[in-house]
């Protein structure tokens, strides 16, 4: 039962995707896309990457929220109260590198540090603290939210490259699927010939006219042509099965090809030659820029970029101004009672003698962006070479495809020839069968090269980080 469900679901969905044609039977490579596309879990995956991204993005904006505070701190001892300080305010952090705060004390005890002591009805403070040295260009919350939208854009080049090495691992399996079933539709043919032809011979053997020994040889034909054919079937099966593992429908349910679907006949492959040599030096100029793979390395670079302005800043002194106006709330409004009399302020100031530390780690930070640039270089010579490998794979099995095709044609006419000169008694069994098998041959040949050649016309998009 669960497998009718799972075989009519395909055919449902195919028969929609088809637009309804009951008669189109044929499982294109299209269709094999779209159901990648939209169900595979790895596609699924791609999509969670870029969640991901979104969900670092939302984190390291997580360090410029406001912030409430509250610090309460008493001591009671022998039935007296030595002291209650409560400190309780809010930090409002921004971009530049100024933190806003405002809050609230109120503090009393008999043994109050009188550094603590402020007005009975408390006090109310405001002010910035202003990084003037070290953290006035970047500081750590910054590099965060920097790299994190880094992380977000680079995910959108994870997708790609995941999606693209799923997309030419499905069509290499797809035309393994078509090849196989031509393969085997060939053999099919050859034993169904076979078999006539035995028949035609046993006849004549009855009537005198052939040797018993022929129709020995034409049973032998027959059983040896029945093997390859089996060995074919069972190729086509498993290619079966291995295409199935890229189908995938909603609530990630595993799909399988039954026998309603099949592959295109060799008649109806249609060979995708778009790529010439102008359109192939676009492709190759747009590598630096277009390639996901190259995308992610420009990401890395950033990335990096960031972390060295940040170990830059590190050796700048530590240069940090507080400041804070004071008042005394009195009835409904304090602000009356403001005065630039009232403050409190401070100045923090720090820095390493040697500096050997800070020096050390930018200096490691610049020896990462180098490696990373060497890294890029190589594989953007790498990737140029694998699509000019590709292309030039596309134009040698172009020509291998057309002279192959017109072989299976000659080849046809010289099985012709010889079953006229055997049906005048002029040949032998032994040279129809030589001939029938040298057109078998070539026809699997054939059926390779197309095979071979749509690979790699998907290859030079593969290679180029273009299939999805």
């Amino acid at each position: 039962m669960r497998r009718l469900t799972k075989t009519i679901l395909l055919l449902s969905v195919c028969y929609n995707f088809t637009f309804g044609q009951e008669e189109n039977k044929v499982f294109t490579q299209d269709q094999l896309l779209w159901y990648i596309e939209n169900y595979h879990p790895v596609a699924q995956q791609g999509r969670l990457l870029i969640d991901q991204g979104e969900s670092s993005i939302r984190a390291a904006r997580g360090g410029f929220d406001p912030k409430l505070f509250a610090n309460l701190d008493q001591k009671q001892f022998d039935e007296k109260e030595y002291y209650s300080i409560l400190n309780s305010g809010l930090k409002i952090p921004t971009w530049y590198g100024v933190e806003f705060k405002t809050g609230f004390e109120q503090n009393r005890g008999i043994y109050l540090n009188p550094e603590n002591k402020v007005p009975n009805g408390g006090l109310w403070y405001g002010g910035i603290s202003v990084s003037l040295g070290q953290g006035l260009f970047i500081d750590k919350r910054r590099a965060e939210l920097q790299k994190a939208n880094v992380f977000a854009s680079s995910t959108i080049a994870e997708q790609k490259v995941l999606m693209n090495e799923l997309y030419f691992d499905a069509i290499k399996q797809y035309w393994k699927w078509v090849q196989t079933y031509n393969e085997y539709n060939v053999f099919e043919e050859s034993v169904s010939l076979a078999v006539t032809r035995f028949e035609a011979v046993k006849n004549s053997y009855l009537l005198g006219d052939k040797p018993a020994i022929d129709t020995l040889e034409a049973k032998i034909q027959i059983q040896n042509r029945e093997l390859s054919r089996n060995e074919y079937k069972l190729a086509y099966q498993n290619a079966t099965l291995e295409l199935s593992n890229y189908l995938w429908f909603v609530n990630n349910t595993p799909l399988e090809i039954t026998n309603e679907l099949r592959p295109p006949l060799f008649d109806e492959i249609v060979l995708s030659i778009q790529t010439s040599f102008d359109t192939l030096q676009t492709i190759v100029d747009a590598i630096p820029s277009a390639h996901p793979d190259m995308q992610l390395y420009d990401f890395k670079l950033s990335s990096l970029e960031i972390e060295r302005k940040l170990r830059a800043e590190k050796i700048k002194p530590k240069l940090n101004l507080n400041y804070n106006f004071l008042s005394e709330p009195v009835g409904d409004n304090f602000i009356n009672n403001f005065s630039s009399q009232n403050y409190k302020w401070g100045l923090e100031f720090s820095l390493p003698i040697f500096l050997r530390e800070e020096r050390g780690n930018l200096q490691l930070a610049k020896y990462k962006i180098q490696q990373t640039q060497f890294g890029q270089r190589q594989k953007q010579q790498e990737i140029k070479n694998k699509v000019l490998s590709y292309f030039n794979e596309h134009i040698a099995l172009r020509e291998q495809v057309e002279i192959y095709k017109d072989a299976v044609l000659n080849y046809g006419r010289l099985l012709e020839g010889e079953k006229i000169k055997f049906d005048t008694g002029e040949s032998s069994l032994f040279l129809v069968n030589s001939r029938e098998s040298s057109l078998i041959d070539a026809r699997l040949k054939v059926i390779a090269l197309v095979s071979k050649f749509n690979i790699s016309s998907t290859g030079i998009d593969y290679a180029s980080g273009r299939l999805f």
